[in-house]
């Protein structure tokens, strides 16, 4: 006869090695026979949709005036001085490759400069 305590280890060891096997199994049979997936309605069948679609490019009517947000006008002042100062900085920078350089070196030498 095996004691209570032993008994209830036992099967905690089978519940716990059952849990580990049953994954991989359920894994090599769902890649063996996999069917095929069809969308469905989340709602359920014979849901009515009404998701204010009305044909308008995000929604909004073309005929009617745009209303400005708060964040828009600072948007555009930023980007628009982050290009221009991108422009700039770049387009005037300092010349520090070593064949402007050494051309520098080379002009001097000959008395060019």
């Amino acid at each position: 006869e095996i004691p209570w305590g032993s008994a209830m280890q036992a099967r905690s060891l089978l519940t716990r090695a059952a849990r580990v096997v049953r994954p991989a199994a359920a894994q090599a049979r769902s890649l063996a026979v996999t069917p095929v997936l069809r969308a469905a309605d989340p709602h359920g069948p014979g849901h009515q949709h009404d998701d204010g679609y009305n044909g308008w490019l995000f929604g909004k009517d073309p005929s009617k005036s745009h209303e400005r947000e708060a964040w828009e006008i600072p948007y555009y002042i930023a980007s628009v001085l982050t290009v221009t100062i991108l422009f700039f900085g770049l387009t005037y920078k300092p010349k520090t490759s070593i064949k402007v350089w050494a051309q520098g070196e080379v002009d001097k030498m000959k008395g060019r400069v």
